[in-house]
């Protein structure tokens, strides 16, 4: 072997290790790096050469840099944070909600209880006009209540709308960015190396939007990624994009959807499609906690007015001569909504509502 090929070997193997010890830098550098993955500098020996006296290597290259990275570990992470960013989301806002319906002296039992120990007073001494003043003053004080939790309700609707309206654009900016990366990404796979970085910002791209919507992703031989919403609704295929829309409830424009804009048409994805992330969060509290407390809050006042004034109807008021107790709480008649997806140039039967019980 001449002096030029152990000179050569030597040149390799400082050049290898000099690579190794910049790629394990690079990871010290970046240990707190969000997103990002240690890489290992991947050696290869250079070969050999043939001789009379037999094959005599020529060192070791550098044949690439990967990085520390398991699919299916990546993807259950994934799934794993789209879940709690659901449930986390839906705590929050049953935090919230739980405050309408206060314990203690600013509750809805508590002014209840007050308006119903007035009574004992008037009871005792019916000629007494000052007890029954108490009586239509703890009246007043408890339908202010529950004006107050109605309308703390509905402000916790807006929010939720608004909340669903930001997620939702955030979505959107992040299937761009996923996209844009795919195709850097499969450009830069023409090198035949693997493109670390660029592939850490799409992984942390993805994860970014899982906590937004729950979604699942199928790699393709040029290096990119089809990303398909919970119910396999296609949200990017290479660099194609399909936008979300937040869509306004049909029969009540405070409640808000959440579609899909398609070949130029929107279709509504349904709670269950969207599986996990804040948006199915936000959309099961509106659907059923945020449903179920305002109809609750409503018939716990039309039970009360109601057994309230079937209990007044039975005394007798102050008239000359006296006559049966007139009522002292009401509430609202039924209501038939439209929706907003009908024609205004139709005509037929007009639907209405009687209430019966």
């Amino acid at each position: 072997m001449s002096v030029s090929a152990l000179l050569s070997i030597g040149q390799r193997a400082l050049t290898a290790n000099y690579a190794a010890l910049q790629a394990t830098g690079n990871n010290i550098a970046n240990a707190a790096t969000p997103g990002y993955s240690r890489q290992t500098v991947q050696l290869e020996t250079a070969g050999s050469q043939s001789t009379g006296s037999g094959f005599f290597g020529k060192g070791v290259n550098v044949a690439t840099v990967t990085r520390a990275h398991d699919e299916f570990l990546t993807r259950e992470a994934a799934t794993t944070q789209s879940v709690a960013a659901a449930d986390a989301t839906r705590y929050s806002q049953l935090m919230q909600l739980e405050k309408v319906f206060g314990l203690g002296e600013s509750g809805l039992g508590y002014a209840a209880g007050q308006l119903f120990s007035s009574f004992v007073d008037v009871a005792s001494q019916p000629q007494d006009a000052s007890a029954r003043q108490v009586v239509l003053g703890r009246t007043d004080d408890l339908v202010t209540r529950f004006r107050g939790a109605a309308e703390q309700i509905d402000a916790q609707q807006a929010g939720v709308k608004q909340e669903v309206k930001v997620a939702v654009t955030a979505v959107n900016d992040l299937t761009r960015q996923i996209a844009d990366l795919n195709q850097r990404i499969a450009t830069a796979q023409g090198s035949g190396h693997t493109p670390n970085e660029l592939l850490d910002q799409r992984d942390t791209a993805i994860a970014e939007l899982g906590k937004r919507i729950q979604v699942t992703t199928i790699a393709a031989s040029d290096g990119s990624v089809g990303v398909y919403a919970g119910g396999g609704q296609q949200l990017v295929l290479g660099t194609t994009v399909n936008k979300l829309v937040a869509m306004t409830d049909p029969f009540d424009p405070s409640r808000v959807g959440v579609g899909i804009e398609a070949n130029g048409r929107v279709r509504e994805l349904g709670e269950g499609m969207l599986a996990g992330g804040s948006l199915a969060g936000f959309l099961r509290f509106q659907n059923h906690d945020l449903a179920d407390a305002r109809n609750l809050l409503g018939r716990m006042a039309a039970a009360l007015a109601d057994g309230l004034n079937q209990q007044q109807a039975l005394g007798l008021d102050l008239r000359q001569p006296a006559g049966a107790g007139a009522p002292l709480l009401a509430i609202g008649a039924a209501r038939v909504l439209p929706a907003s997806t009908n024609s205004a140039a139709g005509t037929g039967v007009v639907l209405s509502v009687v209430q019966t019980d």
